[in-house]
């Protein structure tokens, strides 16, 4: 008589456990990797929660514990989505609030980014601002030096780039825009 057929012609239980066991395995494998392979390589460090607390509008809440900050004290009122020029740069303190709300800052050091990638990384952000996707900034960084030309934030994550790569950045937003505190605050759209 077969083994693995018991008398009444049912399967031995041992045998349909161990097959139960393998299927799972298969199952969970297929699962992780699926999952691993939508992991960006630019999701960027996440970085401690310096709290959310608001501070009067034109006020230093720093030290922050990241360069640029991800979070902390802020000013009451968020800035306006878009670009912002040497002229007229966006105060970090200002900046947080709009990462709380679910908005991605791209921050560049001006002596350590070509024309050309500053001309690149303006158009990107002009195009996202006039998307559905709109909660995005481009300003100059005034702070101290973070030791890369270009630097990605969003509530409570960063990364630094050495070149204005766009997928990058792409993929960075696609892993946090709207992923904080108070996503659907805004300022509304430009032009909205």
């Amino acid at each position: 008589m077969n083994s693995r057929v018991s008398s009444g012609g049912r399967l031995d239980w041992r045998i349909a456990a161990i097959g139960g066991a393998i299927v799972l395995a298969l199952v969970v494998l297929v699962v992780a990797v699926a999952f691993a392979g939508g992991t960006s390589a630019y999701a960027g460090t996440i970085q401690k929660d310096d709290g959310r607390t608001h501070i009067a509008d034109g006020t230093d809440g720093g030290p922050y514990d990241s360069t640029p900050a991800t979070s902390g004290p802020h000013w009451a009122d968020p800035a306006n989505w878009g670009v912002y020029t040497n002229a007229a740069p966006l105060a970090e303190s200002q900046s947080i609030h709009n990462l709380e709300h679910g908005g991605i800052v791209v921050w560049y050091q001006p002596g350590k980014v070509s024309a050309q990638d500053l001309a690149k990384l303006q158009d990107w952000v002009s195009v996202k601002v006039a998307s559905p996707k709109f909660k995005f900034i481009l300003s100059p960084w005034t702070g101290r030096d973070f030791g890369h030309p270009i630097a990605v934030t969003a509530w409570r994550w960063l990364l630094y780039l050495d070149d204005a790569n766009t997928d990058a950045i792409g993929q960075f937003a696609d892993a946090h825009y709207g992923n904080a505190p108070e996503p659907l605050g805004g300022p509304a759209a430009p032009g909205g």
